[in-house]
């Protein structure tokens, strides 16, 4: 970044009269019917703010005024935040202001003591994931097909639903975990938890117990569904065939991630039973330091076409090609399975 640049543009949290500017900057970007709402909304981005479930900032221009807007998502108010609703001005671009943005975001996560920050990154380009390598994001995951073309204003111009790339940064010390998944995912996750410092020690697989216990979600605007196995058991197989089923036929949903419970001794049971219903290895989901991290698969209703995803780093490409050996691996696998 020149000098030149440095002084006209500077970065900070959003105050009252910034946020009058969002709806206009969220349009511009964005265009009117961007995922998330509030940014149509000023009053609401301050609500969220001032209860901490949004910490925004904004890049600002000496004579242009507000050009750049960024945030950690915080619903629940938990110690990880979901680093979102970043936003450039195209005039204003090739300045670096995503990443000052998101320095400034890591250290307000920083000051009221997060443990970690996740991204997810659009790969149809590079930019986003640029900037979580540059300052340490580490990959751990594919959402494929995460999103219709539309929500990101590339209707028409790319033929299919668009994938994200998780990142993820630890802010304090991770610790160790376990892991029960099956054997041949150890190399590729022992490589995740290596990038991300985090030690993990790999156990046998154990019994199943109880019926088990899952719960499961859908979200319109992104047609994507999500199956969380609470409690593995004797009955998830089951159960997580007929929250998939419910899902595709009741509500259309074009995919679905399924979040296993990686420290429990029969998640690498139940992780082979969904890859025979057709779900198959994604990466995993880090949760903060003492708590247990998710694995996650995935099923998508409709293939893609994962050579058209661009991929900035080393391992993410490595990674995907793994997530892409297992898609395949599973769909020769569950070919012979009758499907909505």
């Amino acid at each position: 970044m020149d000098e030149i640049s440095a002084v006209q543009y500077l970065t900070r949290r959003l105050t009252p009269a910034d946020a009058a500017s969002i709806p206009d900057l969220a349009v511009k970007v964005n265009g009117p019917g961007y995922i998330h709402a509030e940014v149509y909304h000023p009053d609401k981005m301050l609500e969220l703010n001032r209860d901490g479930r949004l910490i925004s900032v904004v890049a600002v221009h000496t004579q242009s005024g507000v050009v750049g807007h960024s945030a950690l998502e915080r619903p629940d108010l938990g110690p990880i935040a979901e680093a979102g609703e970043a936003m450039v001005l195209p005039e204003h671009r090739h300045h670096h202001l995503l990443d000052r943005m998101k320095l400034e975001l890591e250290e307000e996560a920083r000051k009221i003591g997060l443990a970690g920050i996740f991204g997810n990154a659009v790969t149809h380009h590079v930019f986003s994931q640029l900037t979580e390598e540059r300052y340490k994001g580490r990959p751990t995951c594919f959402l494929l097909a995460a999103s219709p073309a539309a929500a990101h204003r590339i209707e028409g111009t790319y033929p299919q639903r668009v994938s994200l790339l998780s990142y993820f940064t630890y802010l304090t010390d991770p610790g160790e975990t376990t892991g029960h998944l099956p054997e041949r995912h150890h190399a590729m996750v022992g490589r995740i938890y290596e990038l991300l410092g985090r030690r993990i020690e790999f156990r046998s697989p154990g019994p199943m117990a109880g019926r088990g216990k899952l719960a499961s979600s859908y979200e319109p605007a992104t047609q994507r569904g999500t199956i969380r196995v609470e409690e593995p058991g004797v009955e998830s197989g089951a159960q997580i065939e007929a929250a998939r089923r419910g899902l595709v036929q009741d509500f259309s949903a074009e995919v679905i991630y399924l979040e296993l419970p990686l420290n429990h001794p029969a998640t690498a049971r139940v992780c082979e039973e969904a890859e025979q219903l057709g779900f198959f290895f994604s990466g995993v989901a880090p949760q903060p330091p003492g708590a247990g991290d998710w694995m996650r698969l995935q099923y998508l209703r409709n293939p893609i076409d994962l050579g058209l995803l661009q991929i900035a780093g080393e391992f993410a490409r490595d990674l995907l090609a793994y997530v892409g050996n297992e898609m395949e691996r599973v769909r020769r696998g569950a070919s012979g399975l009758s499907r909505p």
